[in-house]
């Protein structure tokens, strides 16, 4: 009742978010709740129409509304990992820290440096931005 939709009893896991379908998609911008087409539940609570995130994830990985990752991120993760342990960093930046956010976990931190990658030393996510 919270949500204002009706759910699949086969859905075990539903962040409900309160009138969740009375928004836009974000990325056609139609109004879901009298929308025709089927919609995808992310995992953050956020919808949006299924073929939309079809394409958005083709070259996306995160949600477009709070940027939470659409998914399990670990084995990506785990590659960046490995490509980090065989880079060189200069030595005039090795050593030095960066202030960062994690938009998974959503707790500040601090990431040793880097031009592109910055881990979350809380939950290992790299879906982080600089403070």
């Amino acid at each position: 009742m919270k949500c204002n939709a009706c759910m699949s009893r086969s859905l075990f896991v539903h962040v409900c978010r309160e009138k969740c379908l009375e928004d836009n998609c974000p990325i056609c911008h139609e109004y879901i709740f009298t929308s025709n087409a089927p919609i995808k539940a992310l995992s953050c609570g956020h919808l949006m129409h299924s073929s939309c995130f079809q394409v958005y994830t083709c070259s996306h990985y995160i949600c477009p509304i709070c940027s939470k990752s659409l998914g399990d991120m670990q084995v990506y993760f785990g590659m960046l990992d490995a490509l980090l342990a065989e880079e060189k960093i200069p030595e005039e930046y090795s050593g030095q820290i960066q202030a960062i956010l994690c938009n998974d976990c959503e707790k500040k931190g601090t990431a040793s440096f880097h031009w592109l990658y910055h881990k979350c030393p809380y939950c290992g996510s790299y879906n982080t931005r600089l403070l």
